[in-house]
């Protein structure tokens, strides 16, 4: 399985990105079908639904924060999961570096995936790198969304607190990401077939 690189902009300050995704379980609400069930840091327990295609997985599994290097802003997480109807396994090392840009942070993130069972015979189709690029772009999405709100939530209080005693501030749920359904595959799908009527169509001019 090729190694996975997608990088993304958050028009936030890297001190406050960087925080924000120390919090594994404000992190993993911006994860599509991804699901927190335990937490012992380092260690994290949770379960992902997905599907591919034919092909649908339930993982239940466990990551590991090997590594949070909070100067260099780099973090190194390992992963492995089982889905037990289905019989694929998986494993991942991700790593992503945060670093300052004019708009605000640029997150940058690598994975490498290992897949088997059902699951391993789709990743030979190239669909895990589209995948993995969606996903990207909807937890980008979800990311800039969370931080937004707390930014907010974290200006009202202060504001609050200026002239009068205020309660707290509402907390951000922490509850599962959606699961990826079919209108997240059918996006990568069209993609792919638009991708492929293009390529045909230029090798007949």
């Amino acid at each position: 399985m090729p190694d996975i690189t997608e990088r993304f902009e958050i028009d936030q300050k890297p001190d406050l990105v960087w925080a924000y995704m120390q919090d594994v379980p404000a992190l993993v609400t911006c994860i599509p079908g991804l699901e927190l069930t335990g937490a012992e840091p380092p260690k994290y327990k949770g379960k992902l639904k997905m599907r591919l295609g034919p092909v649908a997985a339930a993982f239940d599994g466990e990551a590991t924060i090997v590594e949070a290097d909070a100067a260099l802003r780099r973090a190194r997480i390992d992963g492995q999961g089982l889905d037990r109807q289905g019989g694929s396994r998986a494993s991942a090392v991700v790593i992503y570096v945060l670093a300052p840009t004019a708009l605000g942070t640029e997150v940058s993130v690598s994975a490498d995936i290992k897949l088997t069972g059902a699951l391993a015979q789709i990743g030979r189709t190239g669909i895990v790198q589209d995948v993995a690029r969606e996903l990207t772009s909807v937890f980008a999405t979800n990311l800039r969304d969370k931080l937004r709100q707390r930014s907010e939530a974290t200006k009202a209080e202060h504001a609050a607190s200026a002239s009068t005693p205020a309660a707290p501030a509402p907390a951000i749920a922490a509850a599962a990401g959606p699961a990826l359904g079919m209108g997240f595959i059918v996006r990568i799908l069209m993609r792919r077939l638009c991708a492929s009527i293009g390529r045909l169509l230029g090798k007949h001019h």
